[in-house]
């Protein structure tokens, strides 16, 4: 049978932050994403945490990992380390963080205002009439 050893399909991944690595050769990645609440229509965020496989226990807390779906390996784990992506420590140096959250900035006012960028040449003097217009005087 050498079907059986071939993946059908692709696996998920997920990039997410190791909350624990005290367990042998598993870890805990929280992987957080934006959601819109269904009644008040606030954009949350919404965590959620996986348990992941790791082989050789290089994973610590505060790393930024990314994990993919495998076959069930025990009780409650179902995803596997790829790899580390960067270090707790090394994030103070470098300057990635601030470019990721200008995009995540982006995303959420993507969802909280559909049809709208933050632009100001695209639409942005409907927009600024708009609130002028409802402003104090």
């Amino acid at each position: 049978m050498a079907g059986a050893t071939t993946v059908q399909g692709k696996r998920k991944t997920k990039v997410g932050r190791v909350v624990s690595d005290r367990m042998e050769k598993t870890i805990v990645v929280s992987v957080e994403r934006l959601a819109r609440h269904p009644l008040y229509k606030r954009v949350i965020r919404v965590t959620k945490k996986f348990k992941a496989h790791d082989e050789t226990n290089e994973a610590r807390i505060g790393d930024t990992v990314l994990i993919e779906e495998s076959r069930p390996l025990s009780a409650t784990k179902r995803w596997r380390l790829v790899e580390v992506l960067s270090r707790s420590g090394e994030e103070a140096a470098n300057a990635e963080p601030v470019t990721e959250e200008a995009d995540t900035a982006e995303v959420i006012h993507a969802v909280a205002h559909p049809g709208r960028t933050s632009d100001a040449g695209d639409g942005g003097e409907g927009d600024g009439a708009a609130a002028a217009e409802g402003g104090p005087a």
